[in-house]
């Protein structure tokens, strides 16, 4: 099962198509804010808008072997653990070697936040990222 953190899916139609021509299940997860799209194969989620619902909804769900696609390094932090592979829409797969790195950037970056300071948000996705988040998608989808 594919399940799709919508907070931040910009390439959720694609994930979609995908697994529904390989016959795979989706959920996609977000609060009443998200427009989720109704297709076939396609289960849809809504929860509340408080911080971080999306992100429990998931995990309180997701089983040993499924896919989690998410920007969320809190929600791959928290998936990880439980037998899930997370992957990022910018095409590179949360691993738990790379998670304290992750984790701890967001950490600082929270804190210069908090102290007033300003942080650069990341490029706009691009058409490499595209590519990239698509090959890895498919390899994720043969190996299940």
């Amino acid at each position: 099962m594919i399940y799709i953190d919508a907070d931040g899916a910009p390439w959720r139609d694609l994930v979609i198509e995908q697994a529904i021509k390989h016959g795979i299940r989706v959920v996609v997860i977000a609060d009443y804010s998200h427009d989720i799209p109704s297709a076939e194969g396609v289960e849809r989620v809504v929860v509340d808008g408080g911080v971080d619902a999306t992100d429990f909804a998931i995990v309180n769900r997701v089983q040993a072997g499924d896919l989690v696609i998410t920007q969320d390094v809190g929600l791959a932090s928290l998936v990880l653990p439980k037998g899930v592979v997370a992957i990022s829409p910018r095409g590179f797969e949360f691993t738990e070697a790379s998670m304290g790195r992750r984790l701890a950037r967001r950490w600082l970056n929270g804190r210069i936040r908090k102290a007033g300071g300003r942080i650069k948000g990341p490029p706009r996705f691009s058409q490499d990222d595209r590519e990239r988040f698509l090959a890895l998608l498919e390899q994720k989808i043969i190996r299940a």
